[in-house]
């Protein structure tokens, strides 16, 4: 298989079905080994509800028995607020001249320009975005908004392969409209989240009374 590095990040408060289905999804497309799901330790553009701690053994319940998908909890390790320059940075020195490949939301798109080094984020990796059940944005503006930030268009996914960075590339894939927070939602109202998520993050949520109060 190629060699590429394909990351992404999140909260995971608590990791569910779309998540997986998603990153599964990547790994055949781009025909890589696995992916990572990258959690944050404390979100800045985010609030966590459940400790690192909580949603790291949430993540490695979920993804023990599929090699397909790895965790990479460097910025759990890192125990400070959590920003993607600083893994991004880390990351680049570790695959080298590889192909360092970050995944994230279309919703994401409306602010990344805000995110902290986000002007240097294609001198660090390519970028794909998954388009997201309800979000609708114009191409040509987006298109726009990520040349600013030195990115161009890869015409065909498989370029992402022979360039280690600057690239980005809009990418549709099994929308399953499952949330966190509708999830978090359920526990509180005390209804069923059975198949929203793998049976033992389930029985984790349950025994550690998470999302209850």
């Amino acid at each position: 298989m190629s060699s590429m590095r394909v990351f992404f990040g999140g909260t995971f408060d608590p990791v569910h079905i779309g998540h997986l289905r998603m990153a599964t999804e990547l790994r055949e497309i781009l025909g890589v080994d696995s992916v990572y799901l990258m959690p944050c330790f404390d979100a800045v553009h985010k609030k966590t509800v459940t400790s690192s701690a909580n949603r790291l053994d949430m993540l490695n319940l979920a993804v023990c028995d599929d090699a397909g998908i790895q965790i990479d909890d460097r910025e759990i390790k890192r125990n400070i607020p959590s920003y993607t320059i600083d893994s991004l940075v880390e990351l680049r020195e570790e695959v080298e001249s590889e192909s360092l490949v970050m995944v994230m939301g279309s919703d994401s798109l409306l602010d990344l320009a805000l995110w902290k080094g986000a002007e240097h984020f294609s001198g660090l990796a390519n970028l794909i975005f998954i388009n997201r059940p309800g979000v609708v944005f114009d191409e040509d503006v987006v298109g726009a908004e990520l040349s600013r930030l030195g990115f161009t268009k890869a015409c065909a996914l498989g370029e992402m392969k022979s360039s280690s960075k600057g690239l980005w590339f809009q990418l549709s894939l099994t929308a399953l409209d499952v949330s966190s927070t509708e999830i978090r939602k359920a526990v509180y109202e005390g209804k069923s989240i059975r198949y929203l998520l793998k049976d033992a993050v389930r029985q984790y949520i349950c025994d550690n009374e998470l999302y209850s109060a």
